[in-house]
Formats: structure tokens, C-alpha cells, sequence
């Protein structure tokens, strides 16, 4: 007798839906290239971070971005999106992860 199991596939990340979600909720602070030169940016000290630099990704996980994403980050304007779902914070990581150099 076999026994058939029914395994759910996450979807791949979709990091043109995250482009989206991006401009709509992180562009005013991290800027249109992820560069942190966003038209708010000049009002945080520290401004926002470059996603463009092998500096920024060279430490980060996945993990770690999907996290920063999902959550306010203490001492800092970072508001964090918790009403997003994995599936959307997934999206916004791959697209983050379009701006590495």
C-alpha cells in the first residue's frame, strides 16, 4: 500500500511584486536605487542603510533581512511591517536583494 503525501511548495519570491510594496511603503526613506537617499532620509541620524553595498549584504542573512523587514527596529525610524505577509516580506527581500553590487 503507498501512502501519498501532500507536500505544500512555498512559491518563489517574487522580487517584481516586492518592487511594488517597495515604492509604495520603503522608497521615501531608502530611495528609488536603495541607496538610502531617500527624499526623508534627511531627517535620521543615522539615515537609512545602502542596500547597494557588498558591505551591508556581506553580514546579513536571509533571515536576518526577512526579520528587519517584518519589525520596528529599536532606536531607529524603522517602522517595520508586521501586517505583511511572509509571502510579501519574501517579495521585498528578493527585490532588496536586486540592489546588490
Amino acid at each position: 500500500m503507498w501512502l501519498l503525501l501532500s507536500l505544500a511548495v512555498a512559491a518563489e519570491p517574487n522580487a517584481a511584486a516586492g518592487a511594488k510594496i517597495y515604492a509604495a511603503e520603503c522608497v521615501a526613506c531608502h530611495g528609488a536605487k536603495g541607496d538610502g537617499k531617500g527624499a526623508a532620509a534627511i531627517a535620521f541620524k543615522p539615515g537609512p542603510p545602502d542596500f547597494t553595498t557588498a558591505t551591508w549584504w556581506g553580514t546579513r542573512t536571509d533571515a536576518e533581512v526577512v526579520a528587519a523587514i517584518r519589525a520596528v527596529k529599536p532606536g531607529s525610524p524603522m517602522a517595520g511591517f508586521p501586517a505583511l505577509t511572509d509571502a510579501q516580506v519574501a517579495d521585498v527581500a528578493a527585490h532588496l536583494r536586486s540592489f546588490r553590487h
